[in-house]
């Protein structure tokens, strides 16, 4: 593999979503990203322009995880300037493939890695006790999560998915299913949950001198783990959590008021 060229698909790949629209989703940035690789293997030629034509076709999946298939995608390439494959089998992979990836990354990233991120972060602002807002550091906070977000899960997805999906081909995705993800999403989830029930202990302890505080931040710590597990067992909307909440929470400020 062409070194400069692998780092300039990798930055590229930063804009996958830059010029994404409604008609065909990610193409355009599909084609950004990946028009290094086409021109190293065709040049500045007729079949290179034909080939960035076929590319330009739907495309849409996760932007993190689609490193993945543009570098099975650099393989494709490859097998078929030497007319190994058709390129049908090429778009026909990239349409097959798009749906899982995407889910992987949903799951993985949307739903697990940034709100563990979110967490640790809040609970830096809460070690601090009820007066965080004046005693914790704003902007040490958000930075501490853009770094703990992109350079622990972000970033090492888009480069080493690139690597593995050129490197394995299609082969990659039947690695993936093999390397446990639902594991390291439980273990995730756990850990989270962990961190904020020791953020919330010693949190509540700033809130002694006031018996209402701690009646009402406990209440709805356990209120919500109970009924988030009831929502997801029925499949309810996560705004009942909201409005129960909302209601619990003044019913129990009448109370100590009256």
């Amino acid at each position: 593999m062409n070194i400069p060229v692998f780092f300039s698909i990798f930055i590229r790949s930063l804009f996958l979503q830059s010029v994404w629209n409604y008609e065909r989703m990610q193409n355009v940035g599909f084609v950004f990203v990946i028009i290094p690789w086409l021109k190293k293997i065709y040049g500045v030629t007729q079949k290179f322009y034909e080939r960035v034509k076929t590319h330009y076709g739907f495309f849409n999946t996760h932007p993190y995880f689609a490193n993945i298939l543009i570098g099975i995608t650099m393989r494709l390439e490859e097998q078929y300037a030497k007319n190994e494959i058709s390129s049908e089998e090429i778009v026909k992979t990239k349409t097959i493939l798009a749906g899982p990836i995407a889910a992987i990354g949903d799951r993985l990233i949307w739903s697990t890695w940034r709100m563990f991120c979110g967490i640790v972060v809040v609970g830096y602002f809460l070690i601090h006790g009820k007066n965080f807002y004046n005693e914790a550091n704003i902007s040490g906070g958000v930075i501490g999560y853009l770094l703990l977000y992109n350079f622990i899960g972000h970033l090492p997805i888009r480069f080493f998915g690139l690597y593995l999906g050129y490197e394995y081909s299609k082969e990659v995705i039947e690695k993936l299913a093999k390397f446990a993800l639902q594991k390291i999403v439980d273990v995730i989830k756990t850990a989270g949950v962990v961190i904020l029930l020791f953020i919330a202990f010693f949190y509540s302890l700033s809130l002694l001198d006031n018996v209402l505080l701690v009646v009402l931040f406990w209440s709805n710590i356990i209120v919500s783990i109970i009924l988030h597990s009831i929502i997801l067992h029925k499949k309810l909307s996560e705004i009942y959590i909201f409005v129960l909440l909302l209601c619990i929470n003044t019913l129990l400020f009448f109370i100590f008021r009256l």
